[in-house]
């Protein structure tokens, strides 16, 4: 009787091992593997990354030292800079190494990248969901507001998204690398994310991929509608105004901040709620760049800039700075 060597005790022994030394390392092949094509890439997302930090980080502070904006709505949009900054940190500064370098590896751990990207997003989609009923009430229900959304139900709303974002990464996380990598850990996207991560186990991720389906749809399920419904509501009452000025203005705000929903949740909902069957390598990288580059690079402008209270701090501090 002749005994397969695939069926020893050291096969296995020394497949773990070749599998947990595989998995110290990922190498990302990032949006193109044509090296003459890495340089321009590179020189654009840098403008985004410096653009985007300096958009976030200005709204962050600003509305730190500005007393006037020290209210609910503007402390939803200070910790919406920081998620921005935090989870878009935790993807582009990787991508922008491996434009440059022979050898795409990631140098921080893959599961470290996806458990903190995951957690920031998560909570970005609920913090998104807390602003939007911050926005109901405040505009359909003005005289209340401040008893509503008083300083306490604020933290309590931003402390909420966080535990329910890194909750939910923690699951994800752990159930995705519970699995064992046998093959080559080249991950076909630009950074370490549930559907391509999953498309290199050797064993049964089916598991794995019904957890993140359910937790994926309900989180941005749940939050979507949260947001659809405040805004119809809002949209309801604008349309009973009797000032025409007052129904442009607020009709051009709720247009520009539904589209920054529409553009995050549109996407997402796209990359993460279909069946694995429907991936498509190119696309998906494509989409993962919207949400993940693009949109924490607009929402400064879209949430913020375009906001009287804060032109009028920002001209403010600035006033002040050229004085001394």
């Amino acid at each position: 009787m002749v005994v397969s060597s695939f069926s020893t005790p050291e096969h296995w022994r020394s497949m773990e091992r070749g599998n947990l030394s595989q998995g110290i390392e990922f190498e990302l092949l990032g949006l193109t593997t044509d090296p003459r094509l890495q340089r321009l890439p590179f020189v654009v997302f840098l403008g985004m990354y410096t653009t985007t930090l300096r958009g976030n980080l200005v709204m962050f502070l600003l509305i730190h030292v500005s007393a006037t904006l020290h209210t609910p709505m503007y402390s939803l949009l200070k910790s919406l800079s920081f998620l921005d900054f935090c989870y878009f940190s935790t993807v582009v500064p990787q991508m922008l190494v491996n434009f440059l370098a022979k050898k795409k590896v990631i140098y921080f751990g893959c599961m470290t990248q996806m458990f903190f990207y995951a957690g920031f997003a998560t909570s970005e989609c609920y913090l998104i969901a807390a602003m939007a009923c911050d926005r109901y009430v405040a505009i359909c229900n003005p005289l209340f507001y401040t008893a509503i959304i008083s300083p306490g139900v604020c933290a309590s709303l931003i402390m909420g998204s966080y535990s329910a974002g890194f909750l939910n990464s923690l699951i994800h996380t752990s159930c995705i690398f519970s699995l064992k990598f046998c093959s080559a850990h080249v991950v076909t996207h630009f950074f370490c994310d549930g559907p391509p991560i999953l498309s290199l186990s050797c064993v049964d991720s089916l598991l794995c991929e019904i957890l993140l389906f359910i937790f994926a749809g309900f989180n941005l399920l749940s939050c979507t509608l949260t947001i659809l419904i405040s805004y119809f509501l809002i949209l309801n009452t604008i349309l009973r105004m009797s000032s025409a000025q007052g129904k442009f203005k607020a009709f051009s705000t709720c247009a520009s901040h539904l589209t920054a929903v529409c553009l995050f949740f549109g996407t997402t909902l796209f990359m993460y709620l279909r069946p694995r069957s429907s991936y498509s390598l190119t696309q998906d990288r494509t989409v993962a760049v919207i949400y993940t580059v693009v949109i924490p690079m607009l929402n400064p402008l879209i949430y913020s800039l375009r906001n009287k209270d804060v032109k009028e701090a920002l001209r403010k501090i600035w006033g002040r700075k050229t004085m001394e």
